[in-house]
């Protein structure tokens, strides 16, 4: 039951800072000095007041009639007691007593059990230090009593006894303890108890001057309780600042609205109109551990509660170009944040997302906020990704499957074709599981597979549709069959691809917290139980919204105690839309109706999904054609019998396809007429460099290898093996030529050699271990022993022209052998003090101008050399020449023959061998069915002619014959041999090429052309009359002797 509230003292002016002070329902009957002194009890607290000086001890004031614990205090009722107390006024003009009303909180005197015993009043010195206290008119110490004031009305001691429920917990908490009395100081003007009443004192504590109160303090044994009731709050000022509230500047509720309806905000404590209002005005950073903190559950489980629910979402899509080996070359990755409100209704505020794993966003950090989102609105954040992947695809090809080394992309040339491998790896590289997992290969034309397993075919297509990858599960997709090569330029392999999702974040990036308000309220509804000042209490929170609500936590303390009366944690039972959830009855002991303070924390239920989309590319691989183009030759088709001689053989390899050639192994048989080569003789260069000599191994062994047939009977032969590019790879790119060249010496070769072929092969591959390409040398060369003796005469006689010094010279050459001879040199001597005014060399059909005179001075005088080209067989020619010089010279020394040398012998048949075997083929396919006669008559027929090369292309040039009409031009030529020496001379194929380009029709036979060419050569020289030398029939003078001819 509760105790009826005396009237308040109508005089008494209000004091501000008191109103957290309790209601002043307390009974005022009581002498007002004991109401006064419940500000007292912050006396018994060590922490003084930083204005107040310590109090010296008080005298126990359960016995106030006998002070013994105050003797310096007389009695207080009689003026004499100032003496404890000097600076304190006569306090025997209690009516101040009725300007006090608005102290009403000093119902609460019992605070006495904070206060130690209260110090001899006696103490005079102490008065000088409280000067704040003018209304006593005492010393201003008073100001430091200003809890003091309802003193000024001792009697009321014994109307105290009822106050027992002070015993309560000490509400002094919120009243910092005052120090002793005893030696009080100037308190500070920041002390907000005493600021509040230093005002009012100063005009209604003069009637204090009647210091007889303290004995009336034995009323307040109830003080000794060393605990307060919970349901006696303390009236002390509230704190400036608070841990586990926040309240607004007055506390005190709104006028007509109850403590109890407040609309429910994360901290403070609002009527419901103003709810809604307050919350958009907080920022997201206000709120964050107020409203945030509900666990953010599964799909399932959220999809499962009726209602709206806060939707969030995490969207990734991944695009990447991986290498072969699965490594990233290129990658985009794009996420968005969506917040969406599902609502057809209510709107949702200060929206808050904390995120886990954000470092590998360009978000900038984990918390987003949004104000709020109307119904049916929502919201987007793009974001990108860096430097994180959820699945690899790998490919091996491999066009050499059965070596286990690493794998070849390059295949050989032909229509036969070779093997290739496919295998495709996907990887799980996540923690989590993969879904619809794709993976597609193309199929190039040139490729076909035997059997394709777990895959199908769409189109031109493979594809395995592989589903569910666990996290960190491996796949290996395998196919074989084989590759077909009809071109050698590069074929494109085709570039695999896979596709995936996920129920999870490529970055990893989460919802930590997901949390917003909609429109809900919560109250505490307050009942008076049967037994008096007992309150039953409970919290009820409503959601007016159509959203699920997650009550996360709950405290609710009563104003002025830090103990919590309801302390709820993560609510069980969501709050349905529109629906409404109570907490159990509390109880609580209290004087009047309690008020509370809420810290409440709730949220929207949020409904979180990540996902994620992936696609995913390899680099396109190409297949590398291996082709090569092969020829050996030597340096002459035929050796003279008996004779030891040396040839010069001579290998080229061409790259002709589009794979890069790195190793080449050469096997290359050397007949039997030859030593083995000398390996220090040999060079090997690419592209006009010298290959090191330890990229390259060269061996040679016994006996020929690749010949079958054509074997020289002089011996078994070797076969020279090669290996080039040892070190590393030799990077022979395509279009570039290796050459390789060394010696052979032919030390004694029979004539039994009729014919002898040296064949040669290379392999060759771009891979160490890849395929390996062979091809033989389309045209091996063959060489042959010509046995062959040589026949000739040779002579010189000088003869005497008119006038003293002058000489004809006659130097005669003829090849009396069985075959052509070349590179004749005819020499001379020329006497010293002689010189020669002209020469010429005359074959059997005249002047020969492919011929050449070198001269050389010597002891005897000027040596000249005549080099003929070629002396057909029964050939003769003459080198004719005049000298002229002073002096007599000896007949013999003039006659005397200096010599003539000259080379190999030519074999008539060397050239038209070639010839022989093609017309024999021509005739072969013009009449299949002709006898073996009939082809050796072709053979016979064929005509058994050479030239010089060089000769033959400078008669063409010059007479504008294209290059390209070669070989027609030779057939022509053939017709022009007039001497029927089977050697073309320059004259001759001049006329050929005259009659090459003539329009004429008309055929001139062989003996005609030979007779104009002869008049011709008549008409062009004349004899000088006077030395009977020739002379160019349009000269002048003669040459000779200077004889002017006549016009």
């Amino acid at each position: 039951m509760s105790e009826e509230k005396p009237p308040m003292p109508p005089g008494m002016p209000a004091m501000p800072p008191m109103p957290p002070m309790p209601p002043a329902d307390a009974p005022l009957d009581a002498p007002p000095a004991p109401p006064g002194m419940p500000p007292m009890p912050p006396m018994d607290a060590p922490p003084a007041p930083p204005g107040m000086p310590p109090m010296p001890p008080m005298p126990s004031m359960d016995a106030p009639p006998s002070p013994p614990g105050m003797p310096p205090m007389p009695p207080m009722d009689t003026p004499p007691a100032p003496p404890e107390m000097p600076p304190m006024p006569p306090m025997d003009a209690p009516p101040a007593l009725p300007e006090m009303p608005p102290m009403p909180p000093m119902d609460a005197p019992p605070a006495p059990p904070e206060m130690p015993p209260m110090p001899p009043m006696d103490a005079p010195p102490a008065a000088p230090e409280m000067p704040p206290m003018p209304p006593m008119d005492a010393p201003p110490a008073a100001p430091e009593m200003p809890p003091m004031p309802p003193m000024d009305a001792p009697p009321a001691p014994p109307e105290m006894p009822p106050m027992p429920p002070m015993d309560a917990p000490p509400a002094p908490p919120e009243m910092p303890p005052m120090p002793p009395m005893d030696a009080p100081t100037a308190p500070q003007v920041n002390d907000p108890l005493m600021s509040a009443l230093s005002g009012p004192l100063e005009s209604v504590m003069p009637p204090m001057d009647a210091p007889p109160a303290p004995p009336e303090m034995p009323p307040m044994p109830p003080m000794d309780a060393p605990v307060a009731s919970p349901a006696d709050l303390l009236l002390a000022p509230p704190q400036e600042s608070g841990d586990d509230e926040l309240v607004s500047g007055d506390a005190t509720p709104a006028p007509g609205v109850s403590s109890a309806d407040l609309l429910l905000a994360p901290v403070a404590e609002i009527p419901a109109t103003e709810s809604e209002a307050v919350q958009e005005n907080m920022s997201p950073d206000d709120l964050s551990g107020e409203q945030a903190g509900a666990t953010i559950r599964s799909r399932d489980e959220v999809e499962k509660v009726p209602g709206d629910k806060l939707e969030g979402s995490l969207h990734e899509i991944e695009s990447a170009t991986l290498n072969s080996d699965g490594e990233i070359v290129k990658q985009s990755v794009k996420g968005t944040l969506t917040i969406n409100n599902p609502s057809a209704d209510d709107r949702i505020y200060d929206i808050d997302v904390i995120l886990d794993n954000a470092e590998s966003t360009d978000i900038g950090g984990d918390h987003v906020s949004v104000d709020e989102l109307e119904a049916g609105k929502k919201y987007s954040m793009k974001y990108k990704v860096e430097g994180m992947r959820m699945m690899a695809l790998r490919e091996r090809l491999d066009t050499n499957p059965a070596r286990s080394q690493e794998r070849s992309l390059s295949v050989a040339f032909g229509p036969q074709g070779g093997p290739i491998a496919l295998e495709l790896e996907v990887e799980n590289m996540s923690n989590v599981t993969l879904e619809n997992v794709e993976v597609v290969r193309p199929v190039p034309d040139e490729v076909s597979f035997d059997g394709i397993g777990m895959a199908t075919m769409d189109g031109k297509n493979l594809v395995w549709n592989i589903g569910t990858l666990g996290a960190g599960e491996k796949q290996v997709l395998s196919v074989e069959g084989s590759i077909t090569v009809t071109g050698t330029k590069t074929i494109k392999a085709g570039s695999a691809s896979a596709t995936y999702t996920a129920n999870s974040t490529l970055s990893n990036l989460n919802f930590r917290e997901l949390d917003a308000f909609c429109r809900g309220f919560t109250y505490m509804r307050v009942r008076e139980d049967e037994r008096p000042d007992n309150w039953i209490c409970k919290t009820i929170f409503e959601n007016r919204s159509s959203f699920a609500v997650d009550l996360v936590k709950l405290q609710v303390r009563m104003k002025g105690s830090n103990e919590l009366l309801f302390d709820i944690h993560d609510v069980e039972q969501d709050v349905l839309p529109n629906g409404k959830w109570e907490s159990e009855d509390r109880t609580v002991v209290a004087n009047s109706e309690p008020d509370f303070t809420y810290d409440l924390s709730y949220t929207i239920l949020p409904h979180a999904a990540r996902s994620t989309e992936g696609s995913m590319k390899l680099e396109e691989n190409v297949f590398d054609v291996l082709e090569a183009e092969i020829n050996k030759s030597y340096s002459t088709a035929g050796l003279r019998s008996y004779r030891n001689q040396k040839v010069n053989s001579s290998i080229t390899l061409i790259n002709k396809g589009s794979a890069t050639i790195n190793l080449m192994r050469i096997t290359d048989d050397i007949p039997g007429l030859f030593e083995a080569p000398d390996l220090e003789s040999m060079r090997i260069s690419v592209a006009g460099t010298d290959l090191e000599a330890d990229q390259y191994k060269a061996e040679i062994s016994s006996g020929i290898t690749l010949e079958k047939e054509y074997r020289s009977p002089d011996g078994d032969g070797h076969t020279l093996t090669m290996t080039i590019g040892t070190r590393g790879p030799l990077g022979l790119a395509p279009g570039e030529e290796i050459s390789i060249s060394y010696d052979l010496i032919a030390p004694d070769p029979s004539p039994e050699n009729k014919k002898v072929v040296a064949p040669l092969r290379a392999e060759f591959s771009a891979e160490r271990f890849g395929p390996v390409c062979g091809r033989d040398c389309a045209a091996p060369p063959s060489i042959k022993v010509i046995h062959n003796r040589r026949d000739f005469s040779a002579g010189k006689q000088a003869i005497p022209l008119g006038g003293k010094g002058r000489y004809e010279v006659l130097i005669l050459f003829e090849n009396n052998g069985d075959t052509a001879l070349q590179d004749i040199y005819i020499n001379d001597v020329i006497p010293t003090n002689f010189e020669i005014k002209d020469w010429y060399i005359k074959g059997a059909s005249g002047k020969r101008d492919d011929c050449e005179m070198t001269t050389e001075d010597i002891d005897l005088g000027v040596q000249a050399s005549w080099m003929v080209p070629m002396v057909g067989k029964g050939e003769r020619i003459e080198v004719c020449f005049e000298i002229k010089g002073s002096g007599e010279v000896d007949g013999d020394i003039l006659n005397k023959f200096h010599g003539v040398h000259f080379g190999d012998e030519i074999e008539s048949d060397e050239l038209p061998e070639a010839a022989e075997e093609e017309v024999a083929e021509e005739a072969s396919e013009e009449a299949e069915s002709s006898e073996d006669t009939n082809e050796e008559v072709a053979e016979e027929e064929a005509p058994k002619v050479t030239w010089r090369e060089d000769v033959l292309l400078r008669v063409m040039k010059s007479h504008e014959i294209s290059e390209d009409d070669r070989d027609a031009f030779v057939a022509h030529a053939v017709n022009f041999d007039h001497d029927d020496n089977g050697y073309l001379k320059k004259a001759e194929l001049e006329d050929a090429a005259k009659a090459w380009t003539t329009d004429s029709t008309e055929e001139v036979g062989e003996e005609e052309v030979a007779s104009v060419e002869e008049e011709s050569g008549e008409a062009q020289e004349k004899v000088c009359p006077v030395c009977s030398a020739n002379t160019p029939a349009d000269a002048i003078t003669c040459a000779s002797c200077g004889w002017t001819f006549e016009s």
